[in-house]
């Protein structure tokens, strides 16, 4: 690695904006399962300070129906010019239940990458993000 390479935090705005415009969007999300952490990739569309997932029934449902702490985790990585930068959004999950919300969710650009039936629309409500540009 070079000797110049720098490490920087990002702004809040910075690291909203590297969620909102990424692409793919493809993150990780990480809690807690069974007492075990746990980090499972998800396709994701973020809104705001909001990030919006579907899934199946499983880990992430149970997680969102205990309204856990949860994180997310995106990131970006230029192989090439050993650079990239990372996101980590923090909230809690839980699943939409509200028909307005629903219909609202169901309305995003949100088609699950995973197969098999994903109905179900989670949604994590950012509190705090972080993240590092190493150049």
């Amino acid at each position: 690695m070079d000797a110049n390479a720098r490490l920087t935090p990002l702004s809040t705005d910075e690291c909203h904006e590297l969620l909102e415009t990424h692409r793919p969007r493809l993150g990780r999300l990480a809690f807690a399962d069974g007492g075990r952490p746990l980090v499972l990739p998800v396709n994701y569309v973020a809104e705001g300070r909001v990030l919006w997932f579907r899934t199946a029934p499983g880990s992430k449902l149970l997680a969102a129906l205990r309204m856990q702490e949860v994180t997310f985790e995106l990131d970006h990585v230029d192989t090439t010019w050993e650079q990239g930068w990372s996101v980590l959004a923090f909230g809690r999950l839980r699943m939409v239940t509200d028909d307005d919300e629903l219909e609202a969710a169901r309305r995003l650009p949100l088609q699950p990458w995973a197969p098999g039936d994903r109905s179900h629309h989670l949604r994590l409500d950012i509190d705090r993000v972080s993240g590092r540009r190493l150049r």
